[in-house]
């Protein structure tokens, strides 16, 4: 049956809207620049090769995974070679980055969820190394290893799609932390756009 539009011109709810609600964050926001949005996605590839990184035996159960370690392997050995990088790395996008008030809204945010997102999938992976080694090598560790790599893959994807969109990606739970970290800037954002 075609889509017949309502009475009124009025479309009604599309499918994201009826699975996630409305997109507060993003409504009536006019989209930055590309420039704007590929710098934003940038800091993405820190969670990525993280995921990459603890999630490794995980590629045998999914081989189609394994080019994706192998594209970023020369970034990977370069970023985990020296185990001063991720922490000045951290600190860097923290401070530069987050913490400047001169630096777009939308850049800040998407990088600022970069970060809690790398957060969680060390986390991920600090409970799977501590795991007993007898849970770690039967299938309910390498069942939970591939939780944390779909998981981690579905949230980066998430993101980086919206971000190249211009949209703010929000996700449950990290959102409300990123907009801790940068609510001060978020009025001069609505500000600006007013």
């Amino acid at each position: 049956m075609p889509f017949r539009p309502t009475p009124g011109g009025n479309k009604g709810k599309g499918f994201l809207e009826l699975w996630f609600g409305r997109d507060e964050a993003n409504e009536g926001k006019i989209r930055p620049a590309p420039y704007l949005r590929l710098v934003a996605v940038l800091p993405f590839l820190i969670p990525l090769m993280g995921t990459i990184a603890f999630t490794h035996s995980a590629y045998e159960m999914m081989p189609l995974f394994k080019h994706a370690m192998f594209l970023f392997a020369p970034a990977m050995q370069i970023f985990y070679g020296n185990q001063f990088i991720p922490f000045v790395t951290f600190f860097a996008l923290f401070l530069l980055v987050v913490r400047n008030e001169k630096m777009p809204y939308f850049v800040r945010y998407c990088t600022m969820q970069a970060i809690l997102l790398d957060i969680c999938v060390m986390l991920g992976g600090l409970i799977m190394q501590y795991m007993p080694i007898f849970v770690m090598v039967s299938w309910l560790g390498e069942w939970m290893e591939l939780a944390i790599l779909a998981n981690s893959f579905f949230a980066l994807g998430y993101s980086v799609f919206n971000a190249l969109q211009g949209l703010i990606p929000e996700a449950p739970l990290i959102s409300e932390a990123v907009y801790a970290q940068v609510q001060e800037a978020r009025q001069q954002f609505i500000d600006e756009e007013e």
